[in-house]
């Protein structure tokens, strides 16, 4: 298998830790979907991260399919359910479709940062409205925060809220409109100790 991925997105983030949760620790393949990689697009018209080959060439694209595509072929009991079993299921749904929705406003605002400036965008109706986005997806997870789980195997929403929480420090860390939520902070903390979180933790590349 092959993963392409970058050092930055959310989404390569969510789609490895829980590929590492289900035993498939692999050495992510870098690319620049900036840059057009020729890799990257041959395996992937959006020339989005990340992009999972299969041994066979069957190219999985988008991180919650990747995510289905791993709870179909590695199911429990025999493997870690990330997305939980029963009741329980739609709570952990619920919550991780907050993050992943918070999650979706920063990329597109990243993105359409390097597209205009910052000051163009930022300040628009559409940019302030991603930025509501992530500051109420943010205040309603730091709400919700007692309702994840810390300790043995972490489920989506877990998962989904950590990389929210790291993802928005590392490109937001440094604006006064990104709410304190210590809970989650302490959720993140505590997370980031497990190899498959510290792992996957996103950076700038040199």
């Amino acid at each position: 298998m092959q993963l392409l991925a970058n050092t930055t997105s959310p989404f390569v983030r969510i789609a490895r830790t829980v590929m590492i949760e289900k035993g498939l620790d692999i050495e992510p393949t870098l690319v620049d979907p900036w840059a057009d990689d020729a890799r990257l697009r041959s395996a992937n018209t959006a020339a989005r991260v990340p992009t999972l080959v299969l041994g066979d060439g069957t190219p999985l694209t988008e991180a919650m399919l990747i995510v289905q595509w791993l709870e179909t072929t590695r199911p429990a009991p025999d493997w870690p359910s990330v997305v939980g079993l029963g009741a329980a299921a739609a709570g952990i749904l619920s919550r991780t479709g907050i993050a992943v929705s918070a999650i979706e406003a920063s990329t597109i605002t990243i993105i359409t940062r390097k597209v205009t400036a910052p000051v163009l965008f930022d300040e628009t109706p559409v940019g302030l409205r991603r930025r509501r986005s992530m500051v109420e997806g943010m205040q309603r997870l730091e709400a919700q925060a007692g309702d994840i789980a810390i300790g043995g195997t972490p489920m989506l929403d877990a998962i989904a809220a950590v990389t929210l929480y790291d993802y928005q420090q590392l490109r937001f860390g440094d604006q006064p409109w990104l709410p304190v939520t210590p809970r989650l902070k302490a959720l993140a903390d505590a997370w980031n100790m497990r190899p498959s979180f510290a792992k996957t933790r996103p950076y700038i590349a040199a």
